[in-house]
C-alpha cells in the first residue's frame, strides 16, 4: 500500500488534511495562556483551581498534537489545511456561525445573556438548517433561561445584564 491509497488499499484516495484539525487545538493553547495570566490575581484557591483546569487542557492538547504528529509521521494525512473549507455546501453555515458568534460578544453588553443568548441560538439553529420556528424557539428559549438561572440566579455571576435581566430581578424581587 502506498501513502497515496487510504487503509482499505483504495489507491488513488487522498489522505486528509490534518492541519485543519490544528485549529481547535491552537485556539485552545491561545485560551489557556489568556486563563493563565488572568488567573494571577486570583486567591490562591481559585488560582489553584484555575492552574488544574489549564493544566488538564493543555495536556490535552498535546495529546492531540501528539496524535496528528504521529499520522503525519506514518503517512496517514497530510498537513494541509483544506478539510477546513470543506465540504463546500457546508462553508455558508460555517461563516454564519461565525458572524453569529461575532454578532453575540459584540452585542452582549448591551442586551444582556439571556436576550444576546436566546436570539444567538435562534439564528444559529437556523444557520445550522432547523426548519421548525417552534423547535427554534422552544430550544433557544430553554438554553436562555437555562443560562440565566444558573449564571444569573444562581450563582450570581458578573455575566452581562440587559433588559431581561432587569425585568425578572424587578419581578423576583417583589
Amino acid at each position: 500500500m502506498t501513502k497515496e491509497s487510504n487503509k482499505s488499499g483504495d489507491a488513488g484516495v487522498a489522505n486528509p488534511s490534518l492541519g485543519a484539525d490544528l485549529v481547535i487545538p491552537a485556539l485552545a493553547l491561545a485560551f489557556a495562556v489568556y486563563f493563565f495570566v488572568d488567573i494571577a490575581e486570583l486567591a490562591w484557591e481559585a488560582k489553584a483551581n484555575g492552574v488544574l483546569i489549564g493544566t488538564v487542557l493543555v495536556v490535552l492538547i498535546g495529546i492531540q498534537v501528539a496524535r496528528l504528529g504521529l499520522q503525519l509521521g506514518r503517512g496517514e494525512g497530510s498537513f494541509g489545511f483544506e478539510s477546513l473549507l470543506g465540504p463546500r455546501e457546508a462553508l455558508p453555515a460555517r461563516l454564519a456561525l461565525v458572524g453569529i458568534t461575532i454578532a453575540f460578544i459584540a452585542v452582549v453588553p448591551w442586551l444582556g445573556l439571556t436576550l444576546t443568548l436566546l436570539l444567538a441560538m435562534a439564528a444559529a439553529l437556523r444557520a445550522m438548517g432547523l426548519k421548525s420556528w417552534q423547535k427554534i424557539l422552544l430550544i433557544s428559549f430553554i438554553v436562555a433561561a437555562s443560562a440565566w438561572g444558573l449564571f444569573i440566579a444562581l450563582l450570581e455571576t458578573d455575566m452581562p445584564h440587559g433588559p431581561v435581566e432587569a425585568m425578572l430581578s424587578k419581578i423576583l424581587s417583589k
